[in-house]
């Protein structure tokens, strides 16, 4: 019996023993795997675990810029809401008038002074007409007139002061979307270009530190021409656009509400008759005193030549009366 009982323990104390064998063989099987692993990722070249942190960035970058890019452009309302609260609208104005004078080099010494004087500038100009030989012909001016918004209303006013306003137009442009969409990816370029720059401060493989200085020429190539553009984009908003075509006039037309009256038609008419009568005498008298010496001229060469040919046929009628004497005396008696 006691015998029986001693085996009993001693297999309950086997198994207990066994048991613990087991438990203490498999933590330290998971400790050598974990030594492994280790040493593993310890002996792992500095290089490839650069080149898999910059491969990560790079796309990460690219791909947040591209979400940037494509969230931006004012399709939420959140955006829309954050244009109206940190950006004015972007409005381009171009204004475009046609105008007559009888005081062409007065209108366009006033209109130069005018521009300065509100702050603008003259991108373009040019007058044509009034050679030496025509003199009284008619010239043409055009004039491109940078003028700050804020004056512009001033400056067309001053126009029409000046001058007989025959057409004018206005047009206005919003661009304050597209303003804000260039706004957000040149935003979206300078931080990529920032974390490239620290990528490659720690980089030391040369074909990721090529790779990341194309990167870098290409956001700066990208950066300047949204700069330039939003640069452009202030300038036309700031600076309204004004072109200006002047002809010289020797009458000014009339206003269409002088058209309207049949009596104003009657009165304009007549004036236009008795205004083209005048000038008519007018030009004869100057064309007369101008191309009078050429009338002398001409009109003594005529009387010699008339003259010449009276005392031609004299002489040819006294040789024939000479030569038939008989002839000449038949009709007396």
């Amino acid at each position: 019996m006691r015998k029986k009982r001693f085996i009993h323990g001693l297999a309950i104390i086997m198994l207990f023993v066994l048991t613990l064998t087991a438990c203490a063989g498999k933590s330290s099987n998971m400790k050598m795997k974990d030594m492994k692993m280790d040493v593993s990722d310890q002996s792992r070249p500095q290089s490839e675990s650069t080149s898999y942190s910059y491969d990560k960035a790079v796309d990460g970058e690219t791909e947040s810029a591209q979400a940037e890019e494509a969230i931006v452009p004012g399709a939420s309302t959140v955006s829309a809401d954050m244009t109206n609260r940190q950006i004015q609208d972007k409005i381009i104005k171009r204004v475009s008038m046609v105008v007559e004078t009888q005081d062409f080099d007065g209108l366009i010494t006033a209109i130069t002074d005018k521009i300065r004087f509100l702050g603008g500038y003259e991108e373009s100009s040019s007058i044509n007409g009034r050679r030496y030989y025509y003199s009284k012909e008619t010239r043409e001016g055009r004039i491109v007139a940078r003028i700050p918004k804020d004056h512009l209303d001033e400056f067309t006013s001053s126009i029409d002061q000046e001058a007989n306003v025959v057409n004018s137009e206005m047009t206005s442009e919003n661009v304050t979307l597209q303003y804000v969409d260039m706004e957000s990816r040149k935003k979206a370029l300078e931080i990529e270009q920032e974390r490239l720059f620290v990528l490659l401060e720690k980089e030391e493989k040369m074909d990721n530190i090529i790779t990341l200085e194309s990167r870098l020429s290409d956001i700066r190539y990208e950066l300047q021409n949204y700069e330039s553009q939003l640069r452009t984009m202030d300038n036309q908003v700031e600076y309204s656009t004004v072109t200006l075509t002047i002809y010289e006039v020797e009458r000014i037309t009339p206003g269409s509400e002088e058209k309207k009256s049949v009596g104003k038609r009657i009165e304009n008419g007549f004036r236009d008759t008795m205004y083209r009568i005048s000038e008519g005498a007018k030009d004869f008298v100057v064309w007369f005193v101008v191309n009078l010496p050429y009338l002398i001229i001409w009109g003594g060469i005529f009387t010699a030549v008339i003259l010449l040919i009276r005392r031609y046929h004299n002489k040819k009628k006294l040789k024939m009366i000479a030569a038939n004497p008989a002839a000449s005396e038949e009709p007396k008696q």
